[in-house]
């Protein structure tokens, strides 16, 4: 009976959903009551009211994390924590162990991790299943396949996650509500990849073009079909066929006439750009005071105190990756605090070098920058970007060199744009310039990590590039705010998380990931 439990709140029936006004601010409402779906979703209002629930669940799981559950959000430990973009002192739990390549399939995190997402799915896939089923008496069709397709993507994005961070995992495609369905083995990557696929596509076909400020578009559901079929041309399908069907998609956004760079790369990242043209998607938080809100500006952020403005203590930045910066390049005064936030402000920190007073090894990740004096802590107000229109220049010079199809022109459209715009004086950042396709894509990489760090898809990245072992052994930083180095503890099969041991327990169809028995 315990187990039983314990399976039904990972995978059993969304029996209740927050009861949330409809206005204009989509993902932050507060909740006011609960109700009984199968009462809720009779028409066209309940429909809405089911699918913001819809989206708290993205908001939970594949970002930073809301409120309770802030340390299980999956693009902070995932993409950030085992990577090279950081290190992990000796006081930072399991984030620490997930940093030094410590991962076992009892680590708590992990299995957190594992279970939200999978929760997140059968909320999802309940509001797929429970709107989808209304008729043209209850609701206007048209309506209705969009409010699918808007759930559809969001799916999309939390099968994405898990298929790219444990492999081999359930495919589960309708609502679990029965306890005596709950055995389900492991699909094999690609069916769970042609999933994916299948929900984008038709996101694609029913979804408006436009700007969403937090909702699924057209151009999102483009832009993730596109970064998928990037992700499958490496480990573990290395399927090369896919830069070809990414070019288009990418293609389609970038010629949609929505997306544009931002002039200025700081407020990207301010509350007051949060869905600005750039977003392609940005997954909307709700802080501080109402558990909607993340830890982006809390967790990454300067020392200090983060009422005014610092963050935890417990996750700072790799030199060697700073390094990568030019010392003029806009982005490294952005993304990286040298400073004391409790004694400087946000705009001292970045401008006033009599500010950066920390030796290099204390120095933290900073993109998001909270104000002095904020009651912010986990309940941070800034939206998570999933994917901005500069991932998608990137993901489209990648897509073009993958076939040995990129020219200068594309460079220049693409890479220079973003250098161009991070250039403090007409001698930093110089242009990428055309060379071989292995240079190309070495230095592709190098911009994704220089514009996209912190933003949960350097690990993704790096293993696709077929580079993760390489940056993993090549971490090697002193001073007491690392725990070490993990290179010494890396083993190949480490390039996927474990399949949690309690759930093997509760499903034991489930074959653990080689490597971790």
């Amino acid at each position: 009976m315990k187990l039983q439990n314990i399976f039904l709140k990972l995978f059993g029936a969304v029996l209740f959903i927050l009861l949330a006004s409809c206005s204009e601010d989509y993902l932050k409402e507060s909740p006011t009551t609960f109700v009984d779906p199968s009462a809720l979703v009779v028409d066209e209002d309940g429909a809405r009211i089911y699918l913001v629930g819809a989206y708290s669940a993205v908001q939970e799981s594949v970002s930073s994390g809301t409120g309770a559950k802030s340390n299980e959000g999956w693009a902070v430990h995932w993409g950030t924590m085992g990577t090279d973009e950081v290190v992990l002192p000796g006081w930072a739990g399991d984030r620490k162990l997930i940093f030094l390549q410590q991962v076992t399939s009892n680590n708590a995190t992990v299995t957190n991790i594992w279970r939200n997402l999978y929760y997140s799915q059968n909320k999802v896939t309940s509001a797929i299943d429970r709107i989808r089923a209304l008729t043209a008496e209850q609701i206007d069709i048209e309506t209705r396949d969009v409010m699918i397709a808007e759930a559809r993507f969001l799916r999309a994005t939390i099968y994405f996650a898990l298929v790219t961070t444990f492999e081999n995992i359930p495919l589960i495609k309708n609502e679990v509500v029965d306890l005596n369905n709950l055995l389900v083995p492991q699909a094999s990557t690609q069916e769970v990849y042609d999933f994916i696929i299948e929900d984008l596509k038709y996101a694609e076909s029913k979804l408006e073009v436009m700007q969403g400020a937090g909702r699924a578009t057209k151009g999102a559901a483009q832009a993730l079909l596109g970064k998928v079929y990037l992700q499958m041309t490496g480990f573990p399908l290395n399927q090369t066929d896919k830069f070809e069907l990414a070019e288009k998609e990418f293609d389609k956004v970038m010629t949609s006439g929505v997306y544009n760079l931002l002039p200025n790369y700081p407020e990207v990242f301010d509350l007051d750009h949060e869905q600005s043209n750039e977003m392609v998607f940005s997954i909307g938080m709700g802080g501080p005071g109402d558990n909607e809100g993340g830890i982006l500006s809390s967790f990454y952020g300067p020392n200090g105190s983060v009422n005014d403005g610092g963050g935890f203590g417990t996750c700072y930045v790799n030199t060697a990756s700073v390094a990568k910066y030019d010392i003029n390049d806009i982005r490294l005064l952005n993304n990286i605090a040298k400073h004391n936030a409790t004694n400087w402000t946000p705009e001292e920190g970045m401008y006033n070098s009599a500010s950066w007073g920390n030796t290099d090894w204390q120095w933290r990740g900073w993109k998001w920058h909270a104000s002095r004096d904020n009651g912010y802590v986990n309940d941070t107000p800034f939206d998570n970007p999933y994917i901005r229109y500069a991932d998608v220049l990137l993901m489209y010079a990648e897509a073009m060199n993958g076939q040995g199809k990129l020219t200068q022109t594309h460079i220049d459209t693409t890479v220079n744009l973003l250098r161009a715009r991070a250039r403090m004086n007409a001698t930093a950042v110089p242009d990428m310039v055309l060379g071989s396709q292995t240079e190309n894509a070495d230095q592709i990489l190098e911009e994704r990590y220089k514009e996209l760090v912190f933003e949960g898809w350097r690990r993704n990245d790096l293993i696709r590039f077929g580079k993760y072992k390489e940056a993993i052994l090549g971490i090697n930083q002193t001073g007491w705010t690392t725990s070490g180095n993990p290179g010494p503890n890396y083993e190949d099969f480490e390039i996927r998380w474990p399949i949690p041991d309690a759930e093997i327990q509760l499903n034991p169809l489930l074959i653990q990931n080689p490597g971790y028995n």
